[in-house]
C-alpha cells in the first residue's frame, strides 16, 4: 500500500476540518426553497380531504398550519372570493389566496410569476385532484381571481 506525503496528507486534514467550504451543500437548493415554503390552511373542522391536501403539501416539504374556521364561508367572503371559485379550504400562501385542491404545480407557478392578483382557485372538489379520490379525466383548469372577478390562470 502506498503512503501519502506529509504535504498531501496534512492538505487532506485541513480541508476535511474546514468542513468542506467549496463543497456542494448535502441539500439541493430546489429543496431548500420548497422547505422554506408555509400554508395556513383555513378549513371547516369537520371536512376529511382537506387533511389529504395538507398531506400533499407535507409530502412536498412544505410547513402547513390549519386552521378551524366555524364559518368558512364568511371567512372566503371577508377574502373577496366569488362563489363560484369556493371549494371546501382556503390557503394564504405568501401573500396569495389558494382556494381547493389546488395542484402543487399552479402553486409553483403563482410563486414564480407573482401576477398582482388575489390568487388562484380550483372550485369544487374535483376527482384526481390532490386530496381527492379517484381519477383525473381532464386537465383541472386552475382560475386566478382578481377584484372578485375569475379568470383562467392555467391547465394543470
Amino acid at each position: 500500500m502506498r503512503r501519502l506525503s506529509r504535504p498531501i496528507f496534512a492538505g487532506l486534514i485541513a480541508i476535511a476540518l474546514s468542513g468542506c467550504a467549496g463543497a456542494a451543500p448535502a441539500t439541493p437548493p430546489e429543496r431548500n426553497a420548497v422547505d422554506a415554503r408555509a400554508a395556513v390552511i383555513h378549513r371547516s373542522p369537520s371536512c376529511s380531504c382537506c387533511g389529504a391536501w395538507e398531506a400533499y403539501l407535507r409530502g412536498a416539504g412544505w410547513q402547513v398550519t390549519t386552521v378551524d374556521e366555524a364559518e368558512p364561508d364568511a371567512f372566503k367572503t371577508g377574502l373577496g372570493l366569488p362563489v363560484e371559485s369556493w371549494s371546501c379550504h382556503t390557503a394564504l400562501i405568501e401573500g396569495y389566496v389558494v382556494e381547493g385542491h389546488v395542484p402543487l404545480a399552479a402553486i409553483e407557478d403563482l410563486l414564480a410569476q407573482r401576477p398582482a392578483i388575489t390568487g388562484i382557485a380550483l372550485p369544487g372538489m374535483p376527482a384526481g385532484s390532490p386530496g381527492m379520490p379517484g381519477a383525473q379525466e381532464a386537465p383541472f383548469v386552475v382560475l386566478s381571481i382578481s377584484d372578485s372577478a375569475i379568470a383562467p390562470f392555467g391547465s394543470y
